[in-house]
């Protein structure tokens, strides 16, 4: 099999792996217990958040390990909506994002809270007039997807901030899944963010939160003392020293790979599949084609999706 679908899942890398093993081996204890095995393994943990922060460009008691980005943008969006609940219910959104995303602003939108949806432009990202007009003084959210996992469209998430930011009680959440290992990408920009961490070789089943110190924001799972009041629950420690072996691999690595990906996409290339020879569609010719997707069942079409 020639696999290529590295934006639904990439293979683990074979350091993600390894530090996972050692990570599971070497930590018998909970790290939630006071005990010396708890207090181990509660070290590994301290050490992988440390060093996630660092490659992150982030604050270590900003970053909260998940299970993976749907629960990471579930925790932010539900956790900063019924936090601010007493500043409004008014929440902007964009028809591009991910299920995990727009899922559960459905659920909040039954429960009362007023969504509304920004249109987007004929290169496939979001209208910054029609951001800045639909900001109210109730608005307490924004969600934006950095990078489309389908279309590959960078969304201008820096001029989206500097909007947002006229607005003291409205915050911003950004589902940065297909940015982080991929594109530089200044987390600081948003208050939450979301990525997962089979997105850049590590190990399925692990994400991470990222959340300003200054939001308040309520936890999504409630009981047991763990290594962070948002997300209840035994650590992961396997999970979170692999995320952050992985992590270290993209960051090291994203130059080369910035590189590679240039230099392809100047021109349109082929893959040979057997006896047969596909012509993938490269940057020029995104330029001049429509490219045709299905989200939330509806059809949009976006010219220009590549930047």
């Amino acid at each position: 099999m020639i696999y290529l679908d590295y934006t639904a899942h990439m293979p683990p890398s074979p350091e993600a792996l390894r530090a996972f093993v050692q990570a599971e081996g070497a930590c018998i204890g909970n790290a939630n217990a006071h005990h010396a095995a708890g207090e181990e393994a509660r070290e590994w943990m301290d050490a992988a958040r440390q060093q996630t922060a660092v490659l992150l460009s982030v604050f270590p008691d900003e970053i909260v390990f998940t299970s993976g980005a749907s629960e990471s943008s579930n925790t932010a969006i539900q956790g900063i909506a019924y936090a601010s609940r007493h500043f409004g219910r008014h929440i902007i959104t964009t028809p591009l994002e991910h299920p995990s995303v727009s899922g559960c602003l459905t659920a909040l939108q039954e429960r009362g809270y007023e969504i509304d949806v920004l249109p987007i432009g004929p290169d496939g990202r979001i209208d910054l007039d029609a951001l800045s007009a639909a900001l109210r003084p109730d608005t307490v959210l924004a969600t934006l997807c950095a990078v489309d996992s389908e279309l590959g469209v960078i969304q201008p998430v820096e001029e989206a901030a500097r909007i947002i930011r006229r607005f003291p009680h409205c915050h911003l959440h950004v589902d940065a899944t297909q940015a982080i290992g991929k594109i530089p990408f200044d987390l600081s920009l948003a208050d939450t963010a979301a990525f997962s961490a089979h997105k850049f070789g590590g190990v399925t089943g692990s994400g991470i939160l990222y959340k300003k110190r200054e939001i308040d924001m309520e936890p999504l799972i409630h009981g047991g003392v763990s290594t962070s009041i948002y997300r209840s629950g035994t650590p992961a420690v396997g999970l979170a020293v692999s995320l952050a072996a992985a992590l270290e691999n993209a960051v090291h690595d994203l130059p080369d790979h910035l590189k590679r990906v240039q230099i392809n996409y100047r021109h349109p290339f082929d893959i040979h599949i057997g006896q047969k020879s596909t012509e993938m569609i490269g940057y020029h010719q995104f330029h001049r084609k429509g490219v045709w997707a299905m989200r939330d069942r509806r059809w949009m079409r976006c010219w220009g999706t590549v930047r």
